[in-house]
Order: C-alpha cells, then structure tokens, then sequence
C-alpha cells in the first residue's frame, strides 16, 4: 500500500488558482481530475456547452476534461485547487475498497455547499497538501484520501436531501457573497431582487437548506478564519471587518458554527 501510494504522490498536487484577465482556463487534460474549494468570489463555470454560477463556500468537483471559469462580478474569485490523475481512482478502490469514481465522471461537474466546517476541514487537508509538496516523500496520497472521504460523506448527504436549482436564489446568494460585510435585513434583500420577503425566505431556505442569515454568517465566518490564521487583527477588528454588528456577536456565532471561539481557533491554527 505504501509503494501505491508513494508512484502516486508526486503527481497529487494543489495550489491557489489566478485568474488572468478576469478568467481562468482549465487545460483539456483527458486523465485530470479536479477539486476546486471557493473561498470568495463568484464564477462561471463554462463547460461542455453548459454554464454554472458557482459562489463562496462551494467544493466544485470536476472529472477530466477542460473548461472556463468566467469572474461574476466586481470581486475576484479566491480559490484553492488540487489535481490528480484519474488512475489514481481505480488504485484507491484497489486499496481501500471506496469507490470515488463516480464523482469524477469525464467532463462531469458536482457543486457542493457543505457546512462552514465542512469546508474549513478541506481548506486546511489542502493547505497541507500544498505545504508538503516540496518534502522528499510527499504524503500527497494520504491527504487527498482524507479530502475524498469528507467529499463523499457531503455527496452522499446532500442527495439524501435533493434541493432544486434555481437561478434567482443563485444570484442572491452571489450578491450576499460578495456584499457579506455590510448590514442585510431580509427586507433589504427582497426589494433587491423584487421578491416579498416571505416568498424569499421560503424559497432560499428550499433550495439552499438554510436561513438567508444563516448564509450570510457562513460567508463571514469563513473571512473571519483567514483573517484570524493570517493577521494579527484584534477580535473587535476581525469582527468589523466581516460584517459583525459587534465582537459579542462574533464570537457567539463564531462559537456556534467552529464549536471553538476566535482566540482558540487562531492558536490552534497559526504555526
């Protein structure tokens, strides 16, 4: 097993993706397979003659084959991206009898939107993975394993819970994504979108799953981990930054969401 995973390693990569010229092209690699974690920004997806908005807090997983991600909106996109080859697939169900193959169909694409911890856990798996890449046996295998297993405990559990597409609600939730700083009321949101405020509730919370508060706090939570793991900010600061009407708050809904409260997290998170 060490040998099979020791051949792989060295081609199970991950980096940040730029954009240039408010795009990014994904190359037409017949044998890649890709997991792309959104950070912050919107985009959209352009592949095999379909499009996909895509917003902050989404795991998109891609099979083989090439593709167009297009800037949506005045925010750039941040994104932290790995690459695999798909014969890495077989020799995982070889090993550990999973079968991840179904999630990366060629030309395929999965949009996920998990927990705020959910994807916080990816975002580290592939901060690790990227750290270590430059280490003489890299242990590429063993992280994206791991990235795998949470991948497909979210795939399983959002089918078990079928929400319908809905291209107003993914607007709204683009519009939230990059506006999470500032003070939304349901009623504001609403008349921006010539919706009434009952409707809307009811139909974000039918095809997101959750509150339109509960999302916007989701998105501000995970500009609030960054800022925590990479500046010496102040909580009062942190919680200015993000939209928090006061650190009180901030560390209330910090604590609810990561089950931790900002000052631990930032130990527990900084070398």
């Amino acid at each position: 097993m060490k040998a099979e995973r020791e051949k792989w390693s060295g081609r199970v990569t991950a980096k940040a993706l730029r954009f240039q010229t408010g795009q990014y092209e994904l190359a037409e690699e017949e044998e890649i397979c890709r997991i792309i974690l959104v950070s912050g920004g919107s985009f959209t997806l352009v592949r095999g003659g379909e499009s996909l908005l895509v917003n902050p807090g989404c795991v998109l997983l891609l099979g083989p084959g090439g593709g167009l991600l297009q800037q949506a909106g005045h925010i750039a996109p941040e994104l932290l991206g790995c690459r695999f080859p798909a014969g890495v697939l077989p020799v995982l169900k070889n090993l550990m009898q999973r079968d991840f193959m179904p999630l990366f169909e060629p030309g395929a694409q999965t949009a996920l939107y998990g927990p705020v911890q959910w994807s916080g856990r990816l975002r580290t798996l592939l901060g690790m993975m990227q750290s270590a890449e430059s280490e003489p046996e890299s242990p590429g295998m063993i992280y994206l394993t791991l990235i795998l297993h949470y991948v497909e405990q979210e795939c399983r559990s959002e089918k078990q819970d079928i929400r319908p597409r809905n291209e107003t609600v993914e607007q709204i939730c683009a519009y939230l994504a990059a506006n999470y700083q500032q003070k939304f009321s349901l009623t504001d949101v609403a008349a921006r979108f010539y919706l009434s405020p009952y409707y809307l509730s009811r139909l974000f919370r039918r095809v997101t799953g959750q509150s339109i508060v509960d999302y916007i706090n989701g998105r501000r939570i995970e500009a609030a981990q960054r800022l925590l793991e990479s500046t010496d900010l102040n909580i009062s600061a942190v919680a200015e930054q993000t939209g928090f009407a006061s650190a009180a708050h901030f560390r209330r809904v910090f604590r609810e969401t990561m089950g931790t409260g900002p000052l631990q997290y930032r130990k527990s998170h900084r070398g």
